[in-house]
């Protein structure tokens, strides 16, 4: 048997293109070669006026011209990975950037030498071959931004130009880029909120001269946070970290938390798990099949480390944004998320109210029929039992109608409208007077009786007074009124 050399045509430039990057995604795999590369300020220029093109400059250790030529090859290699290596396939620089644009430039410094070459999808088809240009003294400085790197001792530019795919028929290209640039800096403020944060090493990226702040979305800053200790599952030979967070109910929440829109309207498609690799997020919103996206579990996220070596098992795509995990390693976190989401849930169903040995009174029952869950007047709470008793028949019955009838016209769907958007629930506590009204309303019924210890125990489980701080207080107030009164 005989080998044949079969060189691919110039059209799989062209084939390349169509991966599927995001702009954010395009710019994410970049900036992964300037992190590699060790950068500490990376900025992005996306052309606001005429959308000419798009520059991402770095000050990292940059490339020689060998190393630069090899990261220009499709699928090339600059050496062996290291552990904190954010690539993966070699084709990042080539398909993040023709996602976008078709002429690709890249200007490295390092160790006194400047190397500049670029791709031209135009230029390539024009003469058939993979024609790689290496750009002159007077075409480096016609690059956009090549000044700013001539002043460094070493860094990379790397420059988009031809901006067909990422423009489109637009009428404005400049409006949309302006667009784009503040979706640019929301996302990439997730995608690499550890780096940003760091206080060591930290990381600096700017869009368009404007710092792009860490979005944490675990709310570690919010003492109301809670965190469960690390978790350590192998695979294959190497530890993955799990750790899970629950995050505060709105009410806990900041009002600058509470603008975010992950916290707000987009939270309950913003739980579940976070998946980092070196640090770097490369999925999250989504259970993997082990829970479904509920109001329940919204307040619920969990974030995964895997380290590069895992890759294979993670099947990591091109883009760098899905990672589905190996099956021995779903199975392990299926054995921890019950306790994980229940945490979660109680943040919902307790909300408000007391825990002890005794059941609370509510004013509202829930009852689960075949219809579904309806939500109906408690009959049985004490205040409700204490305005019926004083009523004769015929007011207690038109009473009854009424509380049915409001019961009937619950807005459970409005409700739970508001809730999935996170609204932030109004402070229902009642005024004092209206609490010491509804006290003597009770203590006029005789219901619970003269002792004011056993009045108390009683109403400390009972809606709507169990939330008060000070409802003993208020209780033997009203009782010595009473007593004053009958003397």
């Amino acid at each position: 048997m005989e080998d044949e050399i079969v060189a691919p045509g110039v059209e799989l430039l062209e084939s390349m293109r169509s991966v599927g990057y995001s702009l954010s995604a395009a710019l994410a795999d970049l900036i992964d070669n300037s992190i590699t590369a060790e950068a500490r300020r990376i900025e992005i220029d996306l052309e606001p006026i005429d959308a000419d093109h798009i520059a991402i400059l770095d000050d990292g250790k940059g490339m020689l011209p060998s190393v630069a030529r090899e990261a220009l090859r499709l699928a090339g290699s600059v050496g062996a990975r290291t552990r904190s290596d954010l690539g993966r396939f070699g084709l990042g620089l080539k398909t993040a950037s023709l996602s976008q644009a078709r002429c690709l430039t890249v200007i490295s410094r390092s160790d006194g030498q400047t190397t500049g070459l670029q791709w031209d999808i135009d230029h390539i088809a024009a003469t058939q071959t993979w024609s790689l240009q290496r750009l002159t003294q007077a075409e480096l400085r016609a690059t956009p931004w090549y000044e700013r790197l001539e002043l460094r001792e070493s860094g990379t530019l790397v420059v988009l130009r031809k901006l067909d795919l990422l423009l489109g028929d637009a009428k404005d290209p400049g409006a949309l880029i302006r667009e784009r640039a503040l979706e640019v800096s929301a996302d990439l403020s997730l995608i690499f909120h550890r780096f940003l944060a760091r206080r060591t090493d930290r990381v600096a990226i700017s869009v368009n001269g404007v710092e792009v702040k860490p979005l944490d979305p675990f709310v570690t800053a919010n003492p109301r946070t809670q965190e469960s200790p690390t978790q350590y599952i192998p695979v294959d030979g190497e530890q993955v970290a799990v750790t899970a967070f629950t995050l505060p109910h709105p009410s806990g929440l900041t009002p600058a938390e509470r603008r975010r829109h992950d916290l707000g309207e987009g939270m309950r498609e913003a739980q579940g798990f976070y998946v980092y690799r070196n640090e770097r997020l490369i999925s999250h919103g989504h259970w993997y099949g082990l829970a479904r996206m509920t109001e329940i579990s919204k307040q619920t996220r969990i974030r995964v480390d895997i380290p590069n070596s895992l890759d294979h098992l993670w099947q990591l795509d091109i883009k760098k944004s899905r990672a589905e995990p190996p099956a021995s390693f779903k199975a392990e976190l299926r054995r921890l998320m019950d306790g994980v989401l229940e945490r979660g849930r109680r943040v919902h169903t307790f909300r408000g109210r007391k825990s002890g040995p005794a059941e609370v009174t509510h004013l509202w029952q829930k009852v689960l029929d075949r219809d579904g869950i309806r939500y109906d007047v408690n009959f049985e709470n004490p205040f409700v039992i204490s305005v019926l008793s004083t009523l004769d028949t015929s007011q207690a019955e038109k009473v009854n109608r009424l509380l049915n009838v409001l019961a009937d016209g619950f807005p459970s769907y409005d409700l739970y409208v508001e809730m999935a958007k996170n609204t932030t629930p109004a402070n229902t506590s009642p005024a004092v007077e209206a609490v010491k009204e509804s006290l003597r309303q009770i203590r006029e019924s005789g219901l619970l009786g003269d002792d004011v210890a056993s009045v108390g125990a009683a109403l400390a489980h009972t809606e709507p007074f169990d939330t008060l701080p000070n409802l003993l207080e208020m209780v033997e107030q009203i009782w010595k009124e009473h007593r004053v009164e009958a003397q």
